[in-house]
């Protein structure tokens, strides 16, 4: 696709997105680096601990909150060694279970949404995986991601479905190609093969993205799938709706571009 297909997206994120989304763009299409105050805006929201809070915890550093943190970080171009991300890792790995996995603190288990939940294993495979990943993404500490993914693997179905939500599906994929894992990794993309129709635009561009990230081939069939899906799912307009009714449609529009970019399906 070229790049000229995609301006009323384009026109659409800078007319409707948030400072940072406008940021998140601009790295994306141009390689460039992110205003000071927009970097200093997510220096201040960060908490002395490294980590971020959640929404629905406002007082809590929260994994998820992090790994959501460091995502936007990755995608405004921010260094993954700069103090932010290391700090953040810190954190994460900090909070790390001794067999590897993650979860949430079982103190804020009452304001959790569905996919926090301590306690709860669907939801804590889940924080797992993407703890995993942004630690893997940042390379600063293989072990913990070494032992996040023996954890996950423990956890697979021969039918390459782990009892988590879909998210954890990409998530854990990236993250055992990563390690080289790869009878994990097959299984699981064959999984996810077979759930691309029912995936919302949001969903798909976060799957390219996070299995192009952990080293998933650009012509695999999964990823090449899931890619035609999304271009699919474009509206009339130009840019890409709204995932699962939230009022995203800036922040899913950069995610299927940064989808298209990761495999070299922009021009």
């Amino acid at each position: 696709m070229k790049r000229s297909e995609l301006q009323s997206a384009i026109d659409y994120i800078q007319r409707r997105g948030s400072a940072i989304e406008r940021a998140r763009l601009r790295f994306i299409l141009d390689g460039e680096s992110p205003p000071d105050d927009v970097r200093d805006q997510l220096e201040r929201s960060q908490r002395s601990d490294g980590g971020w809070s959640p929404y629905w915890a406002p007082d809590y550093s929260s994994l998820d909150a992090t790994c959501y943190q460091l995502s936007q970080i990755d995608q405004m171009g921010i260094e993954r060694t700069s103090q932010m991300a290391i700090d953040a890792v810190r954190f994460l790995v900090e909070r790390q279970h001794y067999d590897g996995s993650w979860e949430e603190d079982p103190i804020e288990a009452a304001g959790a949404p569905v996919w926090a939940v301590p306690g709860d294993e669907a939801a804590g495979l889940y924080v797992t995986a993407n703890c995993a990943f942004w630690v893997a993404m940042t390379g600063l500490v293989p072990s913990a991601v070494h032992d996040a993914a023996m954890y996950l693997s423990f956890h697979l179905g021969e039918t390459g479905a782990l009892p988590s939500f879909s998210q954890t599906h990409w998530l854990a994929t990236a993250v055992w190609q990563h390690q080289g894992m790869t009878d994990e990794a097959q299984k699981s993309l064959h999984y996810l093969r077979g759930i691309v129709d029912d995936l919302s635009a949001g969903n798909l561009a976060w799957m390219v993205m996070a299995l192009r990230q952990g080293g998933v081939r650009a012509d695999d069939e999964t990823v090449r799938t899931a890619l035609g899906r999304l271009v699919e799912l474009r509206d009339e307009a130009g840019h890409w709706p709204s995932d699962e009714g939230a009022d995203n449609s800036a922040h899913v529009t950069i995610e299927a571009i940064r989808a298209l970019k990761l495999c070299d399906a922009l021009e």
